[in-house]
């Protein structure tokens, strides 16, 4: 009986350290997921103003281009 304790006791202890390291691993991945996700939202900044910047000087270039340049065919 002793043994069988000493050996439950073991495997507690390994399904301890197997759970301590998957939610150690699972805390890393989010902060990188957390850093990546911010990454991203900076740059759809950045494009979304450059996108806004170049429709503003496209629709200032056609009303000030002579019409017949920019008529529907």
């Amino acid at each position: 009986m002793a043994d069988e304790w000493k050996r439950a006791e073991v495997l507690l202890e390994e399904i301890r350290r197997d759970v301590k390291a998957i939610a150690e691993g699972h805390s890393f991945l989010n902060r990188k997921i957390d850093t990546r996700f911010d990454d991203l939202n900076e740059k759809i900044d950045v494009i979304t103003l450059a996108v806004k910047d170049i429709s503003r000087d496209l629709k200032e270039h056609i009303h000030q281009t002579a019409p017949p340049a920019h008529v529907p065919v």
